[in-house]
């Protein structure tokens, strides 16, 4: 009732201000479980929001006085709470990650969910959390990590932590040195998968998980549970007996990504013989990033109504959208233009252009010059140098991973990752093309995707480059044609692309590296043949 309240009272941009996305009283009740096993005389909540943890420890105490102690930051939420008759209660209206709390028997959390560059004290706060725990921390982090962190130096020896985390954080640069804390430290004791978390966690903007610690310094397996339903929770009397696999710390390296390990934990499939990195191939890299796309991004009329002239714009995707098929062609992109979108980008080279500099005086009336990325270069409106990528990855999707063949000399804004070959690679890119269009190809790749929860998954330029893929001899078992061939289907077909994609790419993990694969007859054979198949 409090939680319903609260949010049909409360908008919905100050939640997002707060990163407040609320527990599920079964996820809670789980939590909260595993802090109270050991009878703490002592809990922290250092986010407390409506209460949940407290209210399902008042459920689990038995009788006995345990000092719980909360940190809320919002005084807007606080006013939903009445805890007035709760002497074993004390809810502190201050910045957890400010406050020198000391040590607790178990600490229990929801951390708020956002990027630490929002955090406006981060610059006083992050060297104080370093200094105490000895580490330097990624400025970059998630504020749900520097949570942890700080929660990991605060629990008393053989105290239990409970923490949601989002899942994505298992990937991420900024975890390695959390991860590092959680093995070296033998803390990780249970890892909690939800794998319909829209069922569970129905307001998460991410894909969460739950963390269990204890500070006993037992190098224990780490026990991995998968969660699919609300009704599957209620049936789970004790969550250190309800799990589906164990791993070792020892399998666990903190500086790897950690959800191709896990998933393969419940996956048939093994990991393909043989198999490099994408990058032995060449370089994944994000898209521009402009600062501005609305002024940098031009269509044919803004082009002409500014005379802007062929020698100060370039070709470029500045939308995901702009691309709805596989493979990109000059016609494709001719056909975007005449419909004036947005198809072209800024890129000056006659500065002393009167129609020019009048262009650049208007994005300065319209404040263009003074946004986070343009005012740190030392001219505003120059975009970085780059080269038209041959193959282009979405950096955000949902379902298959969006992989485009550019055949055109179009440049792209960070709505793609542009993936530019070396030399041993740019013979391959049809043949490697042809792998990342597979169903194959696609599931091996997005064992390095982030979660964003509600089916949306993340790609960075790292995980990117160090998906797997077919080794050189393997790739030279396709025979050129065979991957031309594909292309050509993929322009109209993109569905019997992918399906032939699949047969070459099992023939290669299957076959003996000295037989070329080749797909004979041409186009309406190759179809044929395989629908026969």
């Amino acid at each position: 009732m409090r939680e319903t309240n609260y949010v049909d009272e409360t908008p919905i941009n100050h939640r997002k201000d707060y990163g407040q996305f609320f527990t599920p009283v079964s996820v809670a009740r789980l939590m909260t479980q595993w802090v109270m096993k050991d009878d703490p005389k002592t809990i922290l909540d250092p986010a407390f929001g409506l209460g949940v943890f407290y209210d399902e420890v008042t459920k689990l105490k038995s009788g006995n006085q345990v000092l719980f102690t909360g940190y809320e930051i919002d005084n807007h939420i606080l006013t939903y709470l009445n805890y007035n008759g709760s002497p074993n209660l004390q809810i502190e209206n201050n910045d957890y990650l400010e406050a020198e709390v000391g040590s607790f028997d178990g600490i229990i959390c929801n951390p708020p969910y956002m990027r630490f560059q929002r955090f406006l004290n981060r610059h006083d706060v992050l060297p104080k959390i370093e200094a105490k725990i000895g580490k330097k921390l990624v400025g970059y982090s998630n504020i749900s990590s520097v949570f942890l962190v700080k929660s990991l130096s605060e629990i008393n020896v053989n105290g239990n932590l409970a923490f949601i985390m989002p899942f994505e954080f298992f990937n991420t640069g900024y975890g390695k040195e959390i991860k590092k804390s959680l093995l070296f430290n033998h803390l990780l004791k249970q890892i909690i998968i939800f794998s319909n978390e829209k069922e569970i966690f129905s307001d998460a903007t991410t894909t969460v998980c739950v963390l269990l610690c204890k500070n006993d310094g037992k190098d224990d397996d780490v026990k991995i549970t998968v969660v699919k339903t609300n009704e599957e929770i209620d049936k789970i009397s004790d969550i250190t007996n309800f799990y589906q696999r164990e791993i070792k710390p020892s399998d666990l390296p903190y500086n790897k990504k950690w959800t191709p390990l896990i998933l393969a934990l419940f996956s048939e499939q093994e990991p393909p013989k043989g198999f490099c990195k994408l990058s032995f191939y060449g370089t994944v890299t994000r898209g521009i990033a402009t600062g501005a796309n609305d002024y940098f991004a031009l269509t044919k009329s803004k082009i002409k109504d500014w005379k802007l002239g062929d020698n100060n714009v370039c070709k470029c995707i500045t939308k995901s959208s702009q691309i709805r098929q596989s493979i990109f062609s000059d016609d494709d992109f001719s056909s975007l233009y005449n419909a004036d979108k947005p198809v072209h980008c800024l890129d000056v080279k006659d500065h002393k252009s009167q129609e020019i500099i009048e262009y650049i005086n208007e994005g300065e009336k319209l404040g263009y010059h003074e946004r986070y990325l343009t005012k740190t270069r030392n001219t505003w409106y120059k975009i970085e140098n780059r080269k038209p990528a041959p193959i282009l990855f979405g950096v955000f999707n949902r379902g298959r991973l969006k992989v485009i063949r550019n055949f055109t000399s179009s440049i792209n804004f960070t709505c793609f990752h542009s993936f530019y070959p070396n030399e041993p690679g740019k013979p391959l890119i049809n043949k490697l093309f042809v792998y990342l269009l597979s169903d194959i190809g696609q599931q091996i790749i997005k064992t390095n995707k982030r979660c964003y929860g509600n089916g949306l998954d993340k790609f960075e330029p790292g995980d990117l480059n160090d998906s797997l893929c077919p080794n050189q001899k393997q790739l030279e078992m396709i025979d050129y044609e065979a991957a031309e061939s594909i292309i050509d289907i993929a322009k109209s077909d993109t569905k019997m692309a992918i399906r032939i994609s699949n047969y070459l790419i099992e023939r290669i993990m299957t076959a003996k590296q000295d037989t070329p694969l080749a797909l004979s007859g041409g186009k309406h054979h190759c179809q044929l043949s395989l629908i026969a198949k």
